[in-house]
């Protein structure tokens, strides 16, 4: 009775040992095509909306992606501000006699740190709408509506638009 007991305990977990390893392969296998889905858009996936929905040529994509190295190059300082100024102003939590003068200092900072950044990426977009020609500014503009719409919606993973509800 003992051994049948024990074949049972065996076979039982054997197979929670499958499932176990079937199921970490499906998700690791789920965070690989995840992951290569989201950097495309951000990197070379934009250029080719470019050249599709635009209508860029090879001189204007070698333009942008100059611009947009420049970009960058402008926006990863901004960006790290923006980190430690929410972080300094989070970590005003961890002291409870703090005014509401300095949290509106505080929070203050993070407004012209969101201003900084805004500007920076309106420059940007107008250097390269300036890179269009007419015919091909109602296609950027159209797309720059999209890209601005997913920037500020309230969650970026719901790519619906107001106009369009999924519903």
């Amino acid at each position: 009775m003992a051994i049948a007991k024990n074949k049972v305990l065996l076979i039982i977990v054997g197979v929670l040992l499958i499932t176990n390893m079937i199921v970490l392969l499906v998700f690791i296998n789920m965070k690989q095509n995840g992951s290569r889905k989201h950097d495309q858009p951000g990197r070379q996936g934009l250029v080719q909306i470019l050249e599709e929905k635009a209508g860029f040529s090879k001189e204007q994509l070698g333009a942008y992606q100059q611009l947009r190295d420049q970009h960058w190059t402008k926006m990863k300082p901004l960006l790290t501000d923006m980190r430690n100024a929410k972080d300094s102003f989070y970590r005003l939590l961890y002291t409870p006699e703090t005014t509401d003068s300095v949290l509106e200092l505080a929070a203050a900072e993070i407004g012209r740190r969101q201003a900084a950044i805004d500007l920076q990426t309106f420059h940007h977009f107008q250097q390269v709408r300036n890179l269009c020609d007419s015919s091909q500014r109602p296609g950027f503009d159209t797309l720059i509506h999209q890209v601005v719409y997913r920037m500020t919606a309230p969650f970026r993973r719901d790519n619906l638009h107001p106009r369009n509800p999924r519903r």
